[in-house]
């Protein structure tokens, strides 16, 4: 009864009144999700068609061909000139968004990644994309039987400023939710809301596979488990998923693990099914594997999506920093959606306290914001922190100093945390930039998923 409400008289209503027709996105979706290859396929090249004359406004250097040719051009034409545009890193996007300003005469938001690569990036979105964003994700949610305004229990982080805080419990009030903050990682919350789940009665988890590993290992612990809740399944996102964690959580809850990939620049990129297959969410992402500069099937390569709906700033060929598999081959389920796989991922860390606490480290993302263009936090010894950055116009050494009061607020008034100002910041092995890494704590069950 709830959850009816607050569909029909909160969820979409405020849809509507954002100028998002999400009952007509929601019914194209699920045209799209069961179609036929050839069905798909045609949506696809259609919307790809429409992105590429979105792509006249933008002043990106990598679509100038596009913004030459594409008005007088066939349909073949157009997507043969999007796959010659050259792949885009965020640094890339990011440097045409801010040059491209906000866009006119189209409502938007105003959106931010959580800078869990080390690169913070604030771009806008319009209600179109928004939209389709959301109708991909509540018909993905379908599969397995959760519905628009079910009870969620989010297992995410919180905002540090009393504002940010307070909006944030606002907004999970309206959604129907409750929240376990990644940055209490103290028995007593764990004790707590388990206490708070059992009343609330949740439908589905939703957060970092982490985070919810963490918490169910608690419960072990304890010998207590969640099967008594009404839950439908657990929906993991925003890390790599660990096998030993998808272990973990189903043992303790008694529901599937379902894995959900995606990034906050184009919203759901893959979700699985109950063949636990990685659908592409082709409805709203056009996805290739590029390997050595080409598209690939069947091979590993680098992520690239373009997002298909949308009325400015639009995502093409843009690289999501993982790598994975496009496969040729259908799913047992049935669904003509293309199936892929992530083979690398962000995994992310813990902050450790001298007093025995964990913390989540989205705490840095939470707070390194204004002023810095990318940093690295590095956890040298029990009680120290070294930052590096690369700051901005907006950056000054009073803005450091309110940085580091914040996180020793944060994690512990006994750390010691520098920040220190650097032309550049290396990436890791494989390519990525990670925000943080624990020197003192390094995890010995870390064995990828196959």
């Amino acid at each position: 009864m709830i959850q009816h409400l607050a569909k029909n008289a909160l969820i979409y209503p405020l849809h509507y009144l954002r100028r998002e027709h999400i009952g007509r996105y929601v019914a194209e979706v699920e045209a799209v999700n069961s179609g036929s290859r050839d069905d798909i396929a045609q949506y696809q090249r259609k919307w790809l068609c429409d992105v590429a004359r979105t792509a006249l406004s933008s002043s990106n250097p990598g679509y100038e061909t596009l913004r030459k040719s594409v008005r007088h051009m066939t349909e073949d034409s157009i997507i043969s000139l999007i796959h010659d545009i050259p792949p885009q890193s965020k640094e890339m996007m990011r440097a045409s968004m801010k040059a491209d300003g906000r866009p006119r005469g189209i409502t938007v938001d105003y959106r931010s990644t959580s800078g869990s690569t080390g690169f913070p990036f604030q771009f806008f979105k319009d209600r179109f994309a928004t939209g389709f964003m959301d109708a991909v994700l509540y018909t993905a949610y379908s599969w397995h039987n959760i519905g628009i305004g079910d009870p969620q229990a989010r297992f995410w982080g919180m905002p540090l400023s009393a504002r940010g805080a307070a909006l944030a419990q606002l907004k999970d009030l309206l959604k129907n939710r409750i929240r376990f903050s990644a940055f209490d990682l103290s028995e007593t919350a764990k004790d707590s809301y388990y206490q708070h789940l059992h009343a609330f009665k949740p439908a589905y988890f939703y957060g970092y596979p982490s985070l919810m590993a963490e918490f169910c290992s608690h419960l072990l612990d304890r010998k207590q488990n969640l099967r008594s809740l009404p839950l439908k399944a657990v929906i993991g996102t925003g890390e790599y998923l660990y096998q030993h964690e998808r272990d973990l959580v189903e043992q303790t809850t008694g529901v599937p693990f379902v894995n959900e990939y995606g990034c906050t620049e184009a919203g759901i990129v893959g979700f699985e099914c109950r063949h636990h297959q990685l659908h592409v969410m082709s409805s709203n992402i056009y996805l290739e594997i590029i390997k050595d500069g080409k598209p690939v099937l069947d091979e590993e390569g680098e992520i690239h999506v373009t997002e298909l709906h949308t009325k400015s700033n639009p995502f093409i060929r843009y690289s999501l920093g993982d790598r994975g598999i496009l496969y040729s081959e259908p799913c047992p389920c049935g669904s003509a959606l293309p199936v892929m796989k992530v083979l690398s991922g962000r995994k992310d860390d813990y902050v450790a306290t001298p007093d025995g606490r964990k913390i989540y480290d989205a705490i840095f993302a939470y707070t390194l914001k204004r002023g810095i263009s990318q940093f690295r936090a590095v956890q040298t010894a029990l009680d120290r922190i070294e930052i590096s950055i690369i700051p901005n116009d907006d950056y000054s050494p009073e803005l450091g100093e309110q940085y580091i009061r914040a996180l020793q607020k944060q994690l512990g008034e006994a750390f010691r945390i520098t920040l220190t100002i650097v032309e550049t910041i290396e990436r890791e092995r494989s390519g990525k930039l990670r925000y943080f890494r624990n020197e003192i704590n390094r995890p010995l069950d870390s064995v990828p998923q196959e």
